[in-house]
């Protein structure tokens, strides 16, 4: 994996918190700004800070550092740079240093894939987006890797390519040992809420619901984790707009309620997505 590129961080612009209320609770530090007219991200997990919010930030670095040399995994990840607390005060940054981590997770600013509405544009125009998320993942699986929280705002685009973001719940595929449930309800697969671990197949159904909700342009909705559960087990039925009722059978299949019906890789719902969608 390349590593980002760093310019004269001696003058930047427009450092601003982005972290949300309990995210900042929780010890997490999130910063956006610009340099030489480039945006970046500042990653930052306190040490006193929450468990899990601490345990994610060390697996997301652990991630990346696996990742140095891998050329498939490269083409598919942010250049990352893993920076000391020194580079905080070279930037001008007062963070408590000295509770924070002895490392900082520095990335570059990149477009959301999904910001796009699919309404202006074809079939196959969609085909091919569609594609290019499934090429990735693929990547990643044929690492060995469940992103395990793909949400639409873990995909951007960066330097022309198609980007995979946020690692901080992945694991090994065929991981069996659940000691924890971070999951956002919203993309969750049922066999999740009967406290079954992560598959492939949990991504593949998680993939489904952003496909879903991006092509319909609505975003699923419940009040609570009880609603969700209720959604995703029993009352999710699927209704795509006219000009994409083409690409309903492959949303069936990969929102199946019964994992054992839904698709058994990425490699499979591509060859569906370009041998049925004409």
């Amino acid at each position: 994996m390349s590593k980002l590129i760093l310019p004269d961080f001696k003058y930047i612009e427009g450092l601003v918190l982005k972290s949300k209320p309990n995210s900042l609770r929780y010890g997490r530090r999130l910063y956006s700004f610009e340099c030489q007219r480039k945006g970046y991200w500042l990653k930052i997990q306190l040490q006193q800070g929450h468990p899990s919010y601490l345990k994610g930030f060390q697996r997301e670095l652990a991630f990346y550092q696996q990742c140095l040399g891998s050329e498939g995994l490269s083409k598919i990840t942010l250049p990352p740079e893993i920076v000391s607390k020194a580079f905080l005060s070279e930037i001008g940054l007062e963070v408590e240093q000295e509770q924070s981590l002895a490392q900082v997770l520095l990335l570059p600013e990149a477009t959301p894939f999904f910001a796009v509405s699919p309404q202006s544009r074809s079939v196959q125009m969609i085909q091919h987006h569609l594609l290019r998320v499934l090429d990735v993942l693929d990547v990643l699986n044929e690492a060995g890797w469940l992103h395990a929280d793909l949400k639409q705002e873990h995909f951007a685009e960066y330097d022309g390519q198609l980007k995979l973001i946020d690692f901080e719940q992945v694991q090994p595929i065929g991981q069996s040992a659940q000691t924890e449930m971070n999951a956002t309800p919203r993309y969750m697969a049922p066999e999740l809420f009967h406290g079954e671990a992560k598959t492939v197949s949990t991504d593949i159904y998680a993939l489904g619901i952003i496909f879903y909700e991006w092509l319909s342009g609505q975003r699923l909705k419940a009040e609570n984790y009880t609603d969700w559960a209720y959604l995703h087990c029993q009352r999710l039925n699927i209704e795509l707009p006219e000009k994409f009722l083409v690409f309903q059978p492959l949303l069936s299949k990969m929102l199946a309620k019964h994992k054992a019906y839904r698709f058994d890789n990425f490699y499979a719902i591509k060859r569906a997505l370009v041998t049925e969608i004409a």
